[in-house]
């Protein structure tokens, strides 16, 4: 993840919290106003803590007291038509308390994750192709939407059992327009949605991300190799740059599947053509039946279909 954008997602998740501090205090001043005898119970109910904390009382008796207060609290709320919980400090995501973060660790929640794919744009994960938008409205034939049905079907139950599926890669390949990049970018969605971290990255953007490295002696492209899921789509469209172009590509989804990490790659080439670009080694990796489910999309282009 860029600096920048944990900058940006840093000030956002501040400005959420400040956001929910003043509409709490907004709510607080308007009940204490519609009903002054709350903030009167505040009052007690923070005299009783003191005096539980000074031992001027037994807990027995702070907690029927505390219940006391607590019910009376509910009846005012009530009385003029607020929730109950309309004192309380509200967050936005209850996983995280609005840090981004998991309890007290660096793991990032999965509200952050998926603003970092917002923030991101065209480039990040697109929230709006996802399993739950998918559609069988489109597709011409009876054939064509059975077929994609199917690898739906699969790329869903590949989707739930990540971070470790028992094949960790898939292979998409079909002519152009037929639903492949949708259905990687909604396998990397709902990975995203569940707080598991993914990538989604062109196989020309992947490339350019490695000339970068190279000139620059930086080790950018280094998160695709490492990160819980990789979506490497359009396999076929990156520059033919000698020692560069394969030999990273192959490198990249080797590396990750020895390591049983999860791959999503799709290609606008057919099988032949793909054997045609690419050497035996980088086939029999791509194409292995142990370790990837291949999935072929025909039919007419979606995107020309009216």
């Amino acid at each position: 993840m860029k600096p920048m954008i944990n900058d940006q997602l840093d000030n956002l998740y501040a400005r959420i919290r400040a956001e929910e501090r003043q509409a709490r205090e907004d709510r607080l001043s308007e009940a204490y106003a519609r009903a002054p005898r709350l903030q009167s119970l505040d009052a007690e109910r923070s005299r009783l803590f003191i005096d539980l904390g000074k031992r001027r009382i037994s807990p027995e008796e702070s907690k029927a007291k505390l219940a006391l207060l607590i019910e009376e609290e509910k009846r005012l709320l009530a009385s003029i038509g607020l929730p109950q919980d309309a004192l309380e400090l509200h967050v936005r995501c209850k996983i995280c308390n609005d840090t981004g973060y998991i309890g007290q660790t660096n793991k990032p929640c999965s509200c952050r994750l998926l603003k970092r794919e917002s923030l991101r744009g065209s480039d990040g994960v697109n929230a709006r192709e996802t399993f739950a938008n998918f559609s069988t409205d489109l597709f011409p034939t009876p054939e064509q939407r059975k077929r994609t049905v199917n690898a739906k079907l699969i790329c869903e139950q590949f989707a739930s059992t990540l971070p470790n599926p028992e094949k960790p890669s898939i292979l998409l390949f079909g002519m152009p327009g037929l639903g492949k990049s949708y259905l990687g970018n909604a396998i990397a969605y709902d990975a995203l949605s569940r707080g598991i971290d993914a990538e989604r990255v062109t196989a020309y953007a992947f490339i350019q991300a490695v000339l970068q490295d190279i000139r620059e002696q930086t080790q950018k492209a280094a998160r695709y190799q490492s990160v819980p899921l990789l979506v490497l789509d359009d396999l076929g469209s990156e520059p033919v740059i000698p020692n560069v172009s394969f030999e990273w590509l192959f490198a990249v989804v080797n590396e990750r599947t020895l390591a049983g990490l999860a791959t999503v790659c799709s290609t606008n080439l057919t099988l032949s053509q793909l054997q045609t670009r690419y050497d035996d080694r980088f086939m029999s990796r791509l194409c292995d039946k142990n370790t990837t489910q291949v999935l072929h999309l025909t039919g007419e282009n979606l995107r020309t279909v009216r």
